[in-house]
């Protein structure tokens, strides 16, 4: 037998066990099953994963799930709200357009910088509140309205762009709660 047949012999039988194979019943790339019970065969401690619940899912590594911002009302009892006509100053109004009256509160001290709640309110053509606009800044006390930090303070998810930390949050919270209520009252 020379060289030639044996191979074509090896490779006939390698064609044939290949085809074979795809015939198993269950075909090709299924779980193999025990023919004893008709369950998938399991192979030492190998088995399917253990599907992750979504509150699994959700909660980070080791983390606590994020706790609301809300205001603390001890903090609202230390804190002052100053209403003033934002309107009277050039630079608020070239930056905020003429806003009828305005509230800050103070919110206190991060990274060096002294943070405020500002809240602008716009009454429309008829005398009734149309518009309310609220800003974390840092620039109260600068030289210029212009030299500090205008975060937008969007309803929903208001703090988003803010990043300190929770009693922070909360301290900010209570600020914003406080300057709104002063302007609703006022």
């Amino acid at each position: 037998m020379t060289m030639r047949s044996k191979l074509s012999i090896v490779c006939g039988v390698f064609a044939l066990s290949l085809a074979l194979v795809g015939c198993v019943p269950g075909g090709a790339g299924t779980q193999p099953t025990d023919s004893n019970t008709g369950e998938p065969a399991v192979e030492d401690g190998v088995g399917p994963e253990e599907p992750v619940t979504s509150d699994e899912a959700d909660a980070p590594g080791g983390e606590e799930q994020e706790q609301p911002i809300e205001a603390d009302e001890n903090i609202m009892e230390t804190m002052t709200c100053d209403l003033f006509d934002a309107s009277e100053s050039e630079e608020l109004t070239m930056m905020f357009g003429y806003p009828d009256l305005a509230a800050s509160v103070e919110v206190g001290e991060k990274d060096g910088d002294t943070w405020w709640v500002v809240i602008f309110e716009w009454d429309g053509e008829d005398g009734v509140v149309d518009l309310r606009e609220a800003y974390l800044t840092n620039s109260l006390e600068m030289p210029s309205y212009r030299d500090g930090m205008w975060i937008e303070l969007k309803s929903g998810d208001r703090w988003r762009n803010v990043d300190w930390d929770h009693d922070m949050l909360v301290r900010g919270q209570s600020a914003f709660d406080l300057a709104w209520e002063t302007l609703v009252n006022s």
